[in-house]
């Protein structure tokens, strides 16, 4: 069966990937996307879509994701039986700053949190429905703890060496916009989508 190819620029923008929208019921899901691969009561996958549902019946959905979004790459990436992506020249391998510089979303309509997460660096760009989540390896500054590099580096300093080395986990997309701290971190931080791009850029 011949994929749909949806666009990866208009899900970031939209929050809607195609007909999958974030805002809809099981029901509505499964006449999208048929049956599930793996079904959990409030949790299906289909591909490298990932659903969480309210457990209560019209169970709504809570969120989507693309899970192992870091693979992307290609001009095109299957994501579910029945649809493909087409990356737009985006890929798994994209960093914060050129997803912030790619028009997306207006400058400020991206907030960027970042925050210690054990002993690496967690950051999230939240814009509209979407959530992009990174993981940032710390090996490069050897023994110093995460936290006091964080404190002890400028911001502008900290955004570069971090944005070379944010790599891609998955993207959420939410039935309203959810910006938030980086899961599980209370130390987080704070920054405008065009604040990092400058401090990403040293400028």
């Amino acid at each position: 069966m011949k994929k749909q190819l949806l666009s990866f620029r208009d899900f970031l923008k939209t929050g809607s990937l195609g007909p999958i929208r974030p805002d809809m019921t099981m029901a509505e899901i499964v006449e999208v996307l048929g049956t599930p691969e793996h079904a959990d009561p409030d949790y299906w996958t289909f591909g490298k879509l990932e659903i969480s549902f309210d457990i209560e019946p019209p169970h709504q959905m809570n969120w989507f994701q693309i899970e192992e979004a870091g693979y992307l790459k290609g001009k095109s990436e299957t994501v579910t039986d029945c649809f493909a992506l087409a990356l737009d020249g985006l890929s798994g391998k994209t960093k914060p700053s050129e997803f912030l510089g790619a028009g997306l979303w207006l400058p400020d309509q991206a907030k960027v949190f970042y925050a210690t997460s054990g002993h690496d660096i967690g950051m999230n760009i939240c814009a509209g429905l979407i959530q992009i989540h990174f993981h940032v390896a710390t090996d490069f500054i050897g023994d110093q703890d995460t936290e006091a590099y964080l404190g002890a580096s400028s911001t502008s300093q900290s955004m570069r060496e971090i944005d070379s080395r944010a790599v891609l986990d998955s993207i959420y997309s939410y039935p309203s916009p959810k910006t938030e701290e980086v899961p599980g971190a209370f130390n987080w931080k704070l920054l405008s989508g065009s604040q990092y791009l400058a401090l990403a850029s040293g400028r």
